[in-house]
């Protein structure tokens, strides 16, 4: 579901998420697009890339991948909501470009660059239609500078990205025990995902995230005038 941007609270993005139940999706909805534009305000940004370089759980939570690398800015510590910026690789080693659902509602925005996003509907939807071949999108549609969606846990999506990408995300608590992903074919769920902790060895990250990367994240975006 697109959000329109609108004008920018100066109440901080938690109160927004207190008091969110994250089992309703209505809820999830109006909650997590009004936080993500408050922590997308270039001067709220740059306040949190300085705070989470060398915050030793932030980074501990933030990865590095060949299709990109995921920094965690800031976890809600009512709510446990996570806030992510991401710097997409682009190229056909991205996940993300098979369709999967999540195991929590999200938020996200662009901050540089696009991504070609595929709506395929729920995840009971989606098993039925398999039954009479590959799955196809029921939408399509390109997220760019500005653009701003939230999708609930069962919504199944991919996102093709152009290298360079820069996108913001705030994720709620999980509420699903795993999430699925599409084999190469797209005929079958072949992947449950359950989370980083439950990855096998070869999925996991070739290394840590570290002071050096966060740094390396705040340069390209000050380079690209996304920060104050």
């Amino acid at each position: 579901m697109s959000e329109p941007r609108g004008p920018l609270s100066t109440d901080p993005p938690g109160t927004v998420l207190a008091g969110t139940d994250w089992h309703d999706p209505g809820q999830a909805a109006r909650a997590l697009p009004e936080a993500l534009r408050r922590f997308a305000r270039p001067e709220r940004l740059a306040e949190l890339l300085h705070t989470a370089r060398t915050d030793p759980r932030l980074l501990g939570l933030s990865e590095v991948r060949p299709w990109g690398n995921r920094m965690v800015l800031h976890e809600d510590p009512r709510s446990g909501a996570r806030l992510r910026l991401q710097h997409w690789a682009g190229g056909d080693q991205d996940p993300h470009g098979r369709p999967h659902n999540h195991r929590w509602a999200f938020a996200s925005t662009i901050l540089h660059g696009s991504y070609v996003h595929r709506l395929y509907g729920d995840v009971p939807d989606v098993e039925r239609r398999l039954a009479h071949g590959p799955a196809t999108p029921l939408t399509e549609r390109t997220e760019s500078v500005g653009s701003l969606y939230v999708l609930a846990p069962e919504a199944v999506h991919s996102a093709t990205a152009a290298a360079g990408t820069v996108s913001l995300l705030l994720r709620g608590p999980s509420v699903g025990a795993y999430a699925v992903r599409l084999n190469r074919d797209l005929t079958a769920f072949a992947e449950r995902k359950s989370g980083i902790a439950h990855e096998r060895r070869d999925d996991l990250p070739a290394r840590l995230f570290t002071t050096a990367d966060a740094d390396a994240l705040a340069a390209l975006l000050s380079g690209l005038s996304v920060l104050a």
